[in-house]
């Protein structure tokens, strides 16, 4: 891990980046560059977990989506996508045909979607982009199947109708191409990679490529705040899934510091509660919060 990468610019010298999201009162600022469709960045989010309920008050997260292309599919002097460009002049289709025919832009569909789903708020982009994590990931479905992205925005409850106009809209491709940018000018060629700024400080950020144990993230903290930082307490167990909506075993052991076994007692009540219910994939058990109406 480099810490101090020189090729991270000084935050006085992020004016675009600056202008792009919204200055916060939060110390620090952390940009998460993810593929939303990896599953090495999917499995990251148990650090993130972790991050946000043991130090959320000291910094604020930017999700910045990209893609993990191979080589073909990119050109050195023009590193965005050829198709982002084109459609930027005639806009873009999410007809079933367009996408088999285009496979170059199928690659870029579920960042676009996600970006699209943004336009109704950034909370409605988030539950959007965590149910294409669990159709890929836990229902081993095809995120750039369009029916398939229709079906994650019903279930994060956002206007069906509008996100199909602003998957369409120049809008959505441009938000991507925000993102893409700021991944080229952040130097970021690997995913996932986190950047730490301090808005304080004029010092560089600190760039982390790949994952690390826990602790390392810590000592960043610390590094970038200047002092040792102190974990707030973990919320109850029900209302942390309540806010992640949904959890595996893994990672609650991981969080709560508790073993399997502890874990299977507590989601045994909150089961009997009709708080949770219990999602089998695979290896693991997954946890989704279920909402009784």
């Amino acid at each position: 891990m480099n810490k101090h990468d020189s090729s991270i610019p000084k935050w006085q010298d992020w004016l675009s980046v600056h202008q792009y999201f919204k200055p916060l009162e939060k110390p620090l600022e952390i940009y998460l560059f993810i593929d939303p469709t990896c599953s090495i960045c999917f499995e990251l989010e148990r650090i993130i977990k972790r991050l946000k309920l043991e130090y959320g008050h000291y910094f604020a997260l930017k999700y910045v989506f990209s893609k993990k292309v191979e080589r073909k599919h990119t050109n050195a002097k023009h590193p965005f996508p050829s198709f982002l460009s084109a459609a930027n002049r005639s806009g873009i289709s999410c007809d079933d045909n367009i996408w088999i025919n285009n496979p170059e832009s199928s690659l870029y569909i579920t960042p676009i979607a996600i970006k699209a789903a943004e336009m109704q708020g950034k909370k409605a982009g988030y539950r959007f982009f965590k149910k294409i994590q669990e159709a890929l990931f836990l229902d081993q479905k095809s995120v750039s199947n369009w029916h398939t992205l229709l079906a994650c925005a019903h279930k994060a409850k956002i206007d069906c109708d509008e996100f199909s106009r602003d998957i369409n809209s120049e809008s959505a491709i441009k938000a991507f191409q925000c993102d893409l940018k700021i991944s080229s000018e952040m130097d970021v060629t690997d995913l996932p990679s986190l950047v730490f700024f301090n808005q304080k400080m004029e010092d560089e950020g600190i760039k982390v490529t790949g994952a690390y144990p826990y602790e390392v993230y810590v000592q960043i903290l610390e590094e970038m705040l200047g002092f040792p930082p102190k974990a707030q307490s973990l919320p109850s167990l029900e209302d942390c899934i309540k806010d992640f909506q949904i959890i595996n075993t893994h990672e609650i052991t991981f969080i709560y510091r508790m073993d399997k076994q502890e874990v299977e007692r507590e989601m045994k009540k909150l089961l009997l509660k009709r708080t949770v219910e219990r999602i089998p994939s695979s290896n693991i058990t997954y946890w989704r919060y279920a909402e009784n109406d």
